[in-house]
């Protein structure tokens, strides 16, 4: 026993010796500290230091409390006052598309000109093998000037089928919901003067009759489907758009449109530790019946990096294609080739909403439909409302979401707020869409575009996000949109309908808490709180108070999610 006794007695003493080198249990892995912290809390808004342990916020407070949480084991990052917010959520972007552009798919985004757009084309053409297709996309006629200062219109192919005869072309406008082939595409698919529209969709004619090349929503699908070229590995797509969006400072995404294998494979992803993002997946709906089989027969997937449990409906196109769906007719296209009142395309019955939204409130899943125009707006609405009416009180909150939301009738604005419905929105679109709205749509009707205060006001939550690759995937060029409603470059000056204008407060809240709160984790990411997730980024200006120029040249200096640095700018 005296042995035994000696034996514990030095070990005590080492122990002893040891003294703080020994592992404390409730210290902290690393603490950030000499910061300007937005908690996005409303109990503790602002603080100087962060602690994390185990993926998560141990807690937020001031310098002084570090010794209270560190040990000898933890990492200490001087922030040196830089600005650290929650980790930005995009709350409706393309994953795959970011990743085809940054892997080489031909951006047009700086084409000033149709003929600038062609020579891109055709340099393109000159590399790549005869037969071969040409993809590409990001084009935008609304950016292209004639000398005298005329707006373009929708292009015509001949030049492009002139310059580029023995290529196949397919170049996506900005939008997604229009595209321009060339003479070679529409041959392989056999497009000719006498091939109907289908439904939900346009070819464009010239006067004589011939397409121009411009095929409008679902009319594209009568080109893509024979396109043949083999594209990357989803795989590979996501991670290197994972890289872009790292960069940016997106530490979660909503990935606005997967089908069921490429949710199988963000799961892959997620389990091999690939993904350094937290991506919320919504289901590419097909038709109707398929969608709402789909979902009575898969139960929702949720995890900390890969979690699916919506689904994606269309109701419409695109306003900058004359593809949104309206109440009234297009103020710059008022009649049809029938000589009937234009008003847009609904791409699919409204009905189809209401089916596939009943098997989503019955069996857990969400759904979000895209709608741009304000007649495709109170369709979503009213087809929502039949839902949650059937329904009554239901067992899974709905959160049911309208994507995009940008033409609102006044009417129809406090129905979001009324029915529980968010209005997932993309502040950017305005930004670069508000030197054409008014040409649209006219003056009156423009008041209810890009409704960002209105709907706050109303009472309706706002989840804000980018549409990437539509807009580049920076939040910051967002950020600015939503507090000036101008241009980047300046203008106009006070901003565009300027009674929208949000605060820099309620744009984060959009960006942060209300994006986590669309994918139903508010209790787990958004704000910067013990217990959640330590998903935040450090920036190099602090862009609640910076002058509103600066915002879009935000940097980011540090992304951290789940505790764990996933990018570094130094």
């Amino acid at each position: 026993m005296r042995t035994l006794s000696v034996i514990a007695c030095l070990a005590a003493l080492v122990t002893h010796a040891r003294g703080m080198a020994q592992p404390r249990p409730d210290a902290a892995e690393s603490i950030w500290m000499n910061a300007r912290i937005y908690t996005m809390d409303q109990a503790f808004p602002r603080a100087e230091m962060i602690a994390v342990a185990d993926g998560r916020v141990l807690t937020v407070g001031r310098n002084a409390d570090i010794a209270r949480w560190s040990g000898p084991e933890t990492t200490i990052y001087d922030m040196k006052g830089a600005t650290l917010l929650p980790g930005i959520i995009d709350a409706h972007g393309h994953v795959a598309g970011l990743g085809a552009f940054a892997m080489g798919v031909l951006d047009l985004s700086a084409a000033t000109s149709f003929e600038d757009l062609v020579t891109g084309v055709a340099a393109r053409a000159r590399v790549e093998r005869e037969g071969a297709w040409i993809r590409g996309g990001r084009w935008d006629q609304a950016s292209w000037k004639f000398p005298d200062g005329r707006a373009a219109e929708l292009p015509h192919h001949h030049m492009l089928s002139e310059a580029v005869p023995r290529h196949p072309v397919w170049l996506r406008r900005v939008d997604g919901h229009a595209a321009l082939a060339n003479a070679e595409a529409m041959r392989r698919a056999g497009i000719t003067r006498n091939t109907p529209n289908p439904p939900g969709g346009e070819i464009l004619r010239d006067a004589t009759g011939e397409p121009t090349g411009v095929f409008i929503d679902n009319a594209m699908r009568l080109i893509e489907r024979v396109i043949d070229t083999p594209t990357p590995r989803y795989r590979d797509l996501v991670l290197r758009a994972q890289e872009v969006c790292l960069s940016v400072g997106l530490t979660g995404v909503h990935d606005a449109g997967i089908s069921p294998e490429e949710a199988e494979i963000y799961q892959q992803m997620a389990k091999d530790g690939e993904l350094k993002m937290r991506v919320y997946g919504l289901l590419g709906a097909r038709d109707a019946a398929w969608t709402a089989d789909h979902i009575a027969s898969h139960a929702p997937i949720v995890g900390e990096f890969f979690t699916f449990r919506a689904v994606k409906m269309y109701m419409d196109g695109a306003m900058g294609s004359r593809g949104a769906w309206l109440l009234e007719a297009y103020t710059d296209r008022p009649k049809d080739e029938s000589g009937e009142a234009y008003t847009g395309l609904n791409v699919r019955p409204p009905a189809d909403v209401r089916l596939v939204g009943e098997a989503a409130i019955r069996h857990g899943w969400q759904i979000c439909t895209h709608a741009i125009g304000d007649r495709a707006n109170r369709e979503v609405l009213d087809q929502y409302a039949q839902v949650l009416r059937q329904r009554g009180t239901v067992e899974h909150p709905h959160r049911f979401r309208v994507e995009h939301a940008q033409l609102l009738h006044p009417d129809d604005i406090g129905r979001f707020a009324a029915m529980g419905v968010i209005a997932s929105m993309q502040p950017r679109h305005c930004a670069t869409d508000q030197r054409w709205v008014e040409a649209r749509v006219g003056p009156a009707r423009a008041k209810g575009a890009y409704a960002w205060a209105s709907l706050l006001d109303a009472g309706a939550v706002l989840a804000f996000g980018s549409d990437f690759p539509v807009e580049p995937p920076s939040p910051w060029l967002g950020f600015h949109a939503a507090v000036t409603r101008e241009e980047p470059a300046g203008g106009p000056a006070g901003g565009w309908q300027p009674q929208e204008r949000l605060t820099r407060e309620q744009t984060l809240h959009a960006f942060t808490l209300g994006a986590a709160y669309a994918g139903f984790e508010e209790d787990v990411k958004g704000s910067l709180v013990p217990g959640k997730y330590a998903d935040f980024i450090v920036i190099d200006r602090d862009v609640m108070t910076c002058p509103e120029e600066d915002i879009p040249g935000t940097r980011v200096l540090w992304t951290v999610v789940g505790g764990k640095v996933v990018f570094s700018a130094q």
